[in-house]
């Protein structure tokens, strides 16, 4: 035993050295390929092509490549990762919900079938990316990207159909002879100018009331009636006239104004933005009083 172990170690030296060289010294094929790859990859790194240089420095770090090759490469490699920079794509429809069926291109090379949300390596520089649907929607966005720039998010938003076609559809969906739902405009201020109409009316009941009362009492003293009992039945008689006139016309410009309320589509409502910024200049003025023995009655507004 003793004899045989100095010839085991010897064949174990043997074979490896054999192996050791055999990593070492690759195919002449393989170190011209590593060569190769290791001077594209400089000149690529250099002209901020990281996308195809990195491509190159995977070729030349392989193991089949001479020693100093593959210790530079990797080096390069990582370097590069570090310094290279990166987009994260993401798209959106009109509505502002995630698309993840999109292609993206740039400068007219794909480099992304779907979105997943992961950092992608491109080039410094500008460039035109191009998002695509599965439904055929198309954007483009042209962004200059700068070294060392890490996860720039890049977002496309497709727009959606126009309101009119969308519209149009639902009504096709409906089918023959459906029309949108309808209803008329508010009538709130149609009940506003009535309600004023009926306490118009009230007040020519009470105050004709009390001024017939109070000519019928001036009948005892005529014509020596004194002055201010006169002028207290005059002016009762006149507000009672104003009254009616008041009572009369806003009662008939509630009626107008509610057989003339604008139509209002139920299937369309307004954002809250829209409600706040809606212009809110409805106004109504009476006007009326004593004027020479006889008086005058008024209304004005807008609606």
């Amino acid at each position: 035993m003793g004899m045989r172990m100095p010839g085991v170690v010897a064949a174990v030296a043997v074979m490896t050295t054999l192996l050791a060289e055999g990593v070492a010294f690759a195919a002449p094929d393989d170190r011209e390929q590593c060569a190769a790859s290791a001077e594209q990859a400089q000149a690529l790194r250099d002209e901020g092509k990281y996308r195809r240089a990195r491509e190159q420095m995977l070729v030349c770090a392989r193991d089949v490549c001479p020693g100093p090759i593959k210790s530079d490469c990797g080096k390069w490699l990582t370097e590069l990762d570090r310094d290279a920079p990166t987009v994260v794509f993401g798209a959106r429809d009109n509505k502002g919900s995630d698309v993840l069926d999109v292609k993206v291109s740039m400068d007219g090379a794909l480099i992304q079938e779907r979105l997943d949300g992961k950092p992608v390596l491109v080039d410094s520089g500008e460039h035109t990316f191009k998002f695509e649907s599965n439904d055929g929607a198309v954007k483009e966005e042209r962004v200059l990207v700068r070294a060392a720039e890490k996860a720039r998010p890049l977002i496309a938003t497709f727009p959606g159909p126009a309101v009119a076609d969308t519209d149009k559809d639902k009504d096709k969906d409906k089918g023959p002879g459906t029309t949108p739902a309808v209803e008329g405009g508010s009538i709130v201020p149609a009940i506003v100018v009535g309600g004023i109409g009926v306490v118009a009316l009230g007040s020519f009941a009470i105050f004709g009331i009390g001024g017939k009362n109070a000519v019928d009492d001036l009948q005892g003293c005529k014509p020596r009636c004194p002055e201010e009992q006169v002028d207290s039945a005059r002016t009762k008689l006149i507000i009672a006239d104003i009254s009616l006139g008041v009572g009369i016309v806003a009662l008939g410009v509630a009626a107008y104004m509610f057989l003339t309320r604008p139509a209002v589509d139920t299937t369309k409502v307004p954002t809250a933005v829209q409600a706040t910024n809606k212009k809110k200049d409805n106004w109504l003025r009476l006007d009326g009083g004593p004027v020479n023995g006889g008086g005058y009655a008024g209304v004005g507004g807008t609606f």
